[in-house]
């Protein structure tokens, strides 16, 4: 999985950006198909429900494209029930706070300390890679 080092670089120096996803995902798919990686439906779903975490990061911090929109996850999770898990897990680890759920399935949170916030889901997503590599 040498083609992987390059997002875990990005990811290491801190410049993964939430359109890094779609690129990850295809290498993925790619070494699942070479032997090289176990990828299933449920990892890709885990992976975008980590994007939308990165989209409202860039979101806060004003870097984000005017596609994305606050809580708005739809458009990019399929998994409603993963992003309730990692919402709730930031927010009892007081990574976010003010979570409001809307009923037009919007997650809205406030980011306190976004490098917090970054560390934590660079973290989550450096993991979930290294658990896919056979």
């Amino acid at each position: 999985m040498e083609e992987m080092q390059v997002f875990i670089d990005k990811l290491d120096s801190r410049n993964f950006k939430s359109s890094d996803i779609g690129l990850l995902i295809k290498q993925l798919v790619q070494d699942a198909r070479l032997g090289k990686a176990k990828v299933e439906k449920d990892d890709i779903q885990w992976l975008h429900t980590y994007q939308f975490a990165l989209q409202q990061l860039e979101l806060n911090l004003k870097q984000a494209p005017s596609t994305v929109h606050p809580g708005d996850w739809r458009e990019v999770a399929e998994d409603l029930s993963k992003v309730k898990q990692m919402v709730d897990d930031m927010e009892q680890k007081s990574i976010i706070s003010n979570v409001a759920w809307n009923a037009g399935g919007l997650a809205i949170f406030s980011i306190p300390d976004p490098a917090c916030y970054k560390e934590h889901v660079y973290c989550a997503i450096i993991n979930y890679i290294k658990k896919l590599s056979i």
